[in-house]
């Protein structure tokens, strides 16, 4: 009967005829090693991810420096805080304001999300690094970013979100699409191992992020959805050798993330597009509702700056800017909405009572 190769034990004969080169238990240990070995190595060997890493803890630890308040920084930082840092907020982002889908990726809410992100992003880079290289993590990183940014206000628009769950979702769609559908070469053990692990940790934390585990958490399930999705697309293309021309392959996947990214480009345009009168006046109407007055302000003041002959926008910035503490320029907003619209009449009575409380110097003589 043929002998395990590592520890001379009899291994079975199956129906065909053929008997395996390890027994069970030795099968079993080099799996496990090939596995262990996948995470070997200190931060060195892994420049992309830890470069990632660091970018994200500087950013946060700046956030935490500049807060009014430390505290901020376990209890969770404010909106206004989240947005002037580069958060993805649907009324700037498609204001114009197209950065924040990459910025976002390296702003987290307080430090148990940066904590629980890095710890992520710690094992799936070094994952994408082993197999797709340094500078196509780095690539996939920004770009499957981008994806679940876009998602995301595609979505909700009026929503705030943050964090860089969606680039690492979308690392993990890159490894399942890579090890499932690529021609990577690694060992057959290690691939069924390591893509039964990224899968649980997919499926575990959509479940987590939609509730279904009995958690009521603050997660944007829609950034994680289009990170992963984005990362499905970029990592069948990295993980596949078309010709055997190493350089004609780097070519071939460099042109297919060119082609994704254009996507992403396109559907950022159209979606800012769309971003007209109707949508950045119920943008307005999120942040006053939410008492947002910053946030409403910034939004309308684009917003009147692309449509100068907006009445209605007019005299919601001088109720923004009124409720802000700003009577100077909702004077003038209100004057601007009256001298578009004379038969605004809560506009007027708004503007008598502003002018009714302004100091001596500030009234207008008569």
């Amino acid at each position: 009967m043929p002998k395990c190769l590592k520890c001379n034990q009899e291994v079975p004969v199956n129906e065909e005829g053929i008997a395996p080169i390890y027994c069970d238990a030795c099968a079993d240990r080099a799996i496990s090693r090939a596995h262990r070995g996948v995470y070997t190595g200190t931060l060195r060997d892994f420049p992309v991810t830890s470069a990632l890493m660091a970018i994200n803890v500087a950013i946060f630890l700046a956030m935490a420096f500049t807060a009014d308040s430390f505290k901020a920084a376990f209890m969770g930082f404010s909106g206004e805080e989240l947005i002037r840092w580069g958060g993805n907020y649907g009324p700037l982002t498609l204001g114009g304001d197209y950065w924040r889908l990459l910025t976002a990726c390296f702003v987290h809410g307080h430090i148990a999300h940066v904590a629980l992100n890095m710890w992520c992003l710690l094992s799936l880079g070094r994952l994408s690094e082993r197999y797709f290289g340094r500078w196509f993590t780095l690539l996939i990183y920004l770009l499957t970013g981008i994806g679940g940014s876009l998602l995301s206000i595609a979505y909700d628009p009026g929503r705030l979100s943050v964090g860089a769950s969606g680039a690492i979702f979308g690392i993990a769609g890159a490894i399942i699409a890579g090890l499932k559908f690529g021609n990577l070469s690694i060992a057959a053990g290690e691939r069924r191992s390591v893509l039964s692990s990224v899968i649980s940790f997919a499926v575990l934390n959509f479940l987590l992020g939609a509730g279904y585990l009995g958690m009521t958490l603050n997660t944007d399930n829609m950034a994680h959805l289009g990170g992963f999705a984005s990362g499905l697309l970029v990592g069948l293309p990295l993980a596949t050798s078309i010709t055997r021309s190493q350089t004609k392959n780097k070519i071939i996947q460099a042109a297919a993330l060119g082609v994704i990214t254009l996507l992403l480009g396109a559907g950022y345009y159209e979606r800012a597009s769309s971003a007209k009168y109707k949508n950045w006046m119920i943008y307005a109407a999120f942040s006053f509702e939410d008492k947002d007055y910053p946030a409403a302000i910034r939004v309308l003041e684009k917003g009147t700056a692309a449509e100068p002959g907006n009445a209605e926008a007019e005299a919601w910035l001088g109720d923004a800017y009124a409720l802000n503490h700003q009577p100077e320029k909702a004077i003038t907003a209100y004057k601007k909405a009256l001298q578009l619209d004379p038969n605004l009449a809560e506009v007027q009575e708004n503007l008598r009572h502003l002018q009714a409380a302004a100091p001596v110097s500030e009234k207008p003589s008569k």
